[in-house]
């Protein structure tokens, strides 16, 4: 991730008590940086980041919810105390409320559950990035990785409409802020994976008929693990990808292919 001899880089990575969060903070501290791992739920939170210090090395836990802007900033607050600095960020905290334990339709979306998915899911990107900028145009150097989804990539039958929406409007997000961001050293990217084997994904109640579904969409056969996420976020956040911005990469076992 770095060239021998560069200085540690601090990374926070939201979402990161589990799942495809748990999975990226643990492959960055592998790979040498400080790790900040967020999550609103502090418990869980805390076991991951002792875990992954045990074995790598530096990582702490921070517990704040992204879609509330105090929040944000208190944990900005204790970031530049802590650290002074801040290179690279990793946005994956997300949501996608069921009703009854299934997709709801438009018709049967609560308000609440669209105003939450995008207060986490989009908003919650923009307050972290927002956040983040300053520090890392203080550094000359950044990188911001935005975990998207398939949902807001294609229509695939599953993916709810306040999901799917919020997705896509992270994928123009990122493109925009990539743009404004660029001459800084600053770069941002997606990543967007299908289907993958998180405790989020199980919460359907037909979550076997689910995984059968795209299983049987999927030309390489299977559904993802958050192991295959990692590597496209690694590179990335790595020296190698520094010409790399704006873009998005679809880790979706070639369910999708545009």
């Amino acid at each position: 991730m770095k060239p021998a001899g560069a200085k540690t880089r601090v990374a926070l990575v939201t979402g990161a008590s589990r799942g495809i969060g748990r999975a990226i903070a643990e492959r960055l501290a592998s790979d040498g940086a400080a790790v900040i791992l967020n999550a609103t739920q502090r418990e869980p939170l805390e076991q991951a980041a002792a875990k992954i210090a045990a074995r790598h090395g530096h990582a702490v836990a921070i517990s704040a919810d992204v879609s509330d802007e105090q929040g944000v900033a208190r944990m900005f607050s204790e970031i530049e105390a802590r650290f002074g600095r801040l290179e690279i960020v990793v946005n994956n905290a997300g949501v996608s409320p069921r009703v009854r334990g299934n997709k709801p339709t438009v018709e049967t979306t609560p308000v609440e559950h669209w105003t939450r998915t995008l207060a986490v899911n989009l908003t919650g990107t923009f307050l972290v990035c927002r956040a983040a900028i300053p520090l890392m145009r203080k550094g000359g150097w950044g990188r911001i990785v935005n975990i998207g989804s398939h949902s807001g990539r294609m229509y695939s039958g599953f993916g709810s409409a306040h999901y799917a929406a919020s997705k896509a409007g992270l994928i123009g997000f990122s493109r925009v802020l990539a743009g404004e961001v660029g001459a800084y050293g600053i770069t941002v990217n997606c990543v967007a994976p299908a289907r993958v084997r998180t405790d989020m994904a199980a919460s359907f109640d037909r979550a076997k008929e689910v995984d059968a579904a795209y299983i049987a969409r999927t030309p390489l056969g299977r559904i993802g693990e958050p192991a295959d996420v990692v590597p496209a976020v690694a590179f990335l956040v790595s020296d190698e990808a520094g010409f790399i911005t704006g873009t998005i990469i679809d880790v979706t076992g070639g369910f999708f292919m545009p």
